[in-house]
């Protein structure tokens, strides 16, 4: 079994390469898009936050700084046992406690005049719309890039069309089952 993990701030692409991967047959899973499988928590009080709370209008860079969005690792676990080869996306706040679950792990990269062009346009989700919401990625985002390079994190650009950048991830991954 090959498992893929494949990261990147919000607007670097990952539910564009979701798509793109399952067009080719990928078992592919935007864990964002799964229903239950990733919850926002209050840092303080660790209070469960449903999706569904704030999707009238956005949240704000007061409510996304107060809180974190989680991924249920027990959830992940059970997704390896559907497929041969896996390949994960999305951004969390405890992804370093599943991180050593994969075998290959990307980082998507993009410039800040992309990453904030895809976030005013995308339909696929409010998160990241809001002024606020954009200044508090833009408040860590290089932090987290850097972070993610350190502990193996393979960078691919998304300035580049989206079939190139699957071709990078499945020739990469192919590489680590020989």
């Amino acid at each position: 079994m090959q498992k893929i993990y494949v990261t990147g701030i919000p607007g670097s692409g990952k539910s564009t390469l979701a798509h793109e991967l399952h067009e080719r047959g990928i078992a592919a899973f935007d864990i964002d898009q799964i229903p239950g499988f990733c919850y926002w928590r209050n840092r303080k009080t660790h209070e469960r936050r449903e999706k569904d709370e704030y999707k009238q209008g956005g949240m704000g860079r007061e409510w996304v700084e107060a809180h974190e969005w989680r991924c249920d690792a027990e959830k992940l676990r059970e997704l390896f046992d559907r497929e041969d080869t896996i390949v994960v996306l999305g951004i969390t706040s405890n992804q370093e406690e599943y991180l050593h679950l994969f075998e290959k792990i990307f980082l998507l990269q993009c410039t800040e005049k992309t990453f904030l062009h895809r976030l005013d346009t995308r339909t696929n989700q409010i998160f990241g719309k809001q002024k606020s919401e954009q200044e508090s990625i833009l408040s860590w985002y290089k932090q987290f890039e850097e972070r993610m390079i350190k502990t193996g994190a393979i960078p691919i650009s998304t300035e580049q069309p989206i079939s190139a950048v699957a071709d990078v991830v499945m020739s990469v991954g192919e590489k680590t089952q020989r």
